[in-house]
């Protein structure tokens, strides 16, 4: 497995650890695996789900499989939250997601233990604009000052290498 498909699966397995994985990723980095060879009895069960039908508690205990499988421990805490904060900041600045998901989902950086949590009144102060000011529609101001905080995520991220 590649280091790409490796973080892939650990940022999915975090997301689960902390919340639930995603269900599309999820089949997508099956079907992944599956290319790439890595074809377990829990990796095909999965790879075979549908990524816009598959349930949210179906993905995570389909992905536990697949982690299990493959003998991956489970990541620290503030590993689980760099992993989280830095696939969020990277989706954010590629725009694979809106703003709107991305500031939101920038909120784990307040878990207990994250290395980043300096970071929250950054995100709350984004989200509070958000929700407050912009009753849920992102403008270019919040979009550029999401991306710069996404900037800073994915530099504090790799200075600590979480993958």
């Amino acid at each position: 497995m590649d280091d790409t498909l490796r973080r892939r699966l650990r940022v999915e397995q975090a997301r689960a650890l902390l919340d639930n994985a995603d269900p599309y990723q999820a089949v997508m980095l099956a079907c992944d695996l599956l290319v790439a060879g890595v074809d377990g009895e829990a990796v095909v069960a999965l790879a075979s789900e549908s990524a816009r039908t598959l349930p949210v508690h179906d993905a995570n205990r389909r992905l536990a499989a697949v982690i299990a499988e493959l003998g991956l421990p489970a990541p620290e805490l503030p590993t689980a939250v760099a992993l989280i904060a830095a696939d969020t900041a990277e989706r954010i600045l590629d725009r694979s997601i809106t703003a709107e998901v991305g500031t939101h989902g920038l909120y784990v950086v307040g878990y207990e233990g994250s290395q980043l949590g300096d970071l929250l009144p950054a995100v709350t102060a984004l989200a509070s604009r958000l929700e407050d000011d912009l009753h849920g529609r992102a403008d270019d101001e919040l979009r550029t000052q999401l991306a710069a905080l996404a900037r800073t995520v994915l530099y504090r991220t790799s200075a600590e290498d979480p993958a």
